[in-house]
């Protein structure tokens, strides 16, 4: 990026031909996996308190003589859809394919947010403005503040289906199998307990079922900003 880009980038980022194409990527990879992404954040915050229920439901992991309650049941289809989209070590691998897509979504997403130096104060709250305006405020403001939990979700989401890469990372820095931890294992073992609200106690797990649905809520809205513009058009 050359001295002038970059400092059009900084104050007008909108002018920029690079911004309109991390948009389009943005835009059409949010449509193409918008249905997966609301499956994935509904599912993972119903089962947020899975463990409490399931104590709750077969005290001493005794399973009565009519078999499993339905609200296990359910719980545990919960669980498979949210892990691997109900199909097995396939769907697993294709949770990490989804998760991948979810990452550039978010990282591109990051990039578009930014409005220029004099603007981006205004670009951290919902601001008060027409109604056609209010689902870009909103989503902007969602994604800016909720961009670190995004993003550990969809790499820990990678990790889960595809470990061998970040093992490879990993092992490159550190080979010596006794070691307690690795160089950057560290902070993968931090998301992971962002992942699932694994800090806090109680107030944290119940936290994490609203904020599981941030993205089904950015898709929505994304939505909104998308269709706004075709009707414009």
């Amino acid at each position: 990026m050359s001295t002038k880009d970059w400092h059009r980038w900084v104050y007008q980022p909108q002018a920029l031909p690079l911004r309109r194409v991390l948009y389009l990527v943005h835009l059409w990879l949010g449509i193409a996996v918008g249905l997966y992404v609301v499956i994935i954040s509904v599912s993972g915050s119903a089962v947020v308190f899975r463990r409490e229920l399931t104590r709750w439901l077969l005290p001493g992991g005794i399973v009565p003589d009519t078999g499993y309650p339905w609200t296990l049941v359910i719980l545990e289809w919960l669980v498979d859809l949210h892990d691997n989209l109900l199909a097995g070590s396939v769907g697993r691998d294709l949770n990490g394919v989804g998760a991948i897509f979810i990452t550039v979504i978010i990282l591109t997403g990051a990039c578009i947010w930014w409005p220029g130096r004099k603007r981006w104060k205004q670009s951290l709250m919902i601001q008060r403005t027409h109604v056609r305006r209010f689902s870009w405020h909103l989503h902007s403001a969602i994604g800016f503040w909720s961009l670190i939990l995004l993003f550990g979700w969809s790499v820990t989401g990678i990790y889960f289906a595809f470990p061998e890469p970040f093992e490879w990372f990993f092992n490159k820095f550190d080979s010596d199998p006794l070691d307690f931890q690795r160089p950057g294992e560290g902070i993968l073992l931090v998301l992971i307990d962002l992942h699932f609200g694994r800090f806090g106690g109680l107030a944290i797990r119940t936290l994490w079922v609203f904020l599981g649905l941030l993205p089904a809520i950015l898709f929505v809205t994304g939505s909104i900003i998308w269709w706004k513009r075709i009707q414009k058009k």
